[in-house]
């Protein structure tokens, strides 16, 4: 069976199919790990283990594919997935269980952001570019899922906005993973694993430029009201609706780094 899942890799389309080691049987490979080659490489693996663990590919308490399997995976050795896995590990979202039964599981998809900030490829970028390329990163996902969605995926992305209603009032860490899953589902469900990737490295470095917006600025209410409205209009699968929704969601945001002169505005609240 095909996966619809981006960056999701089918066993009849890799030729994977679980490996033996030591007698216990590996998980299959449920994300497109690709190759890595730089100076700093473990810090490309724990990216790329993160984003397949915000974009719902592997959820707390889902067993992660092997060291082996990894390590094949993004073409590096097993001490560079070692050291992804320290630091995974010591950011409590990876845990390690011994024995037959054992391997790599997911704890949480609250990604600290000590870690995210360790893994922004975008960090280098200016503020006001990330927030032009935003715009039409998440039109064309839009544009793409009105075409590709089904009942199924509109219903996640209801289930998106009716959990970030339930956590509106819930620490920031809380309902902003709410929020971003909003998008996340939607990258999905656009079945686009490139758009998926840049959306994700967007989403992230707007929220480490920017916690004082989110936490003393942004009103959960209104972000679910432009959550429904995105979802409606994707429903309603027309271009001209999807573009207009996408526009007044992004403004807010575009409005304030406009003000800001391109920079992250600092409130000094308490």
């Amino acid at each position: 069976m095909k996966s619809n899942h981006p960056g999701r890799q089918d066993d009849e389309n890799t030729g994977a199919s679980p490996e033996k080691i030591d007698g216990t049987e590996e998980p299959r490979l449920r994300w497109h790990f690709h190759p890595i080659a730089n100076a700093r490489a473990h810090e490309d693996v724990v990216e790329q283990i993160i984003f397949s663990i915000l974009s719902g590919a592997y959820s707390a308490d889902d067993r992660l594919p092997s060291v082996e399997q990894l390590a094949q995976a993004m073409n590096v050795s097993k001490p560079v997935i070692g050291e992804a896995l320290k630091v995974l590990i010591k950011a409590k979202i990876v845990r390690v269980q011994r024995g037959r039964s054992g391997g790599l599981f997911v704890l949480t998809n609250n990604v600290p952001d000590g870690v995210l900030a360790l893994t922004a490829q975008l960090r280098h970028v200016s503020l006001s570019e990330i927030i032009e390329a935003r715009h039409p990163v998440e039109l064309q996902l839009a544009l793409l899922a009105a075409e590709r969605a089904t009942q199924a995926d509109f219903a996640a992305l209801r289930s998106c906005i009716d959990q970030l209603r339930g956590h509106r009032h819930s620490d920031l860490s809380i309902r902003i993973r709410y929020d971003h899953m909003f998008h996340y589902t939607l990258g999905r469900i656009a079945r686009s694993s490139a758009l998926a990737l840049f959306q994700h490295q967007i989403l992230e470095q707007i929220f480490l430029r920017m916690p004082d917006y989110f936490l003393y600025e942004e009103n959960p209410d209104t972000v679910i009201t432009l959550h429904e409205g995105t979802l409606a209009a994707i429903r309603s699968r027309s271009p001209e609706k999807i573009r207009a929704a996408i526009a007044e969601h992004m403004s807010a945001l575009e409005n304030v780094v406009t003000s800001s002169g391109g920079r992250p505005r600092s409130l000094n609240k308490p």
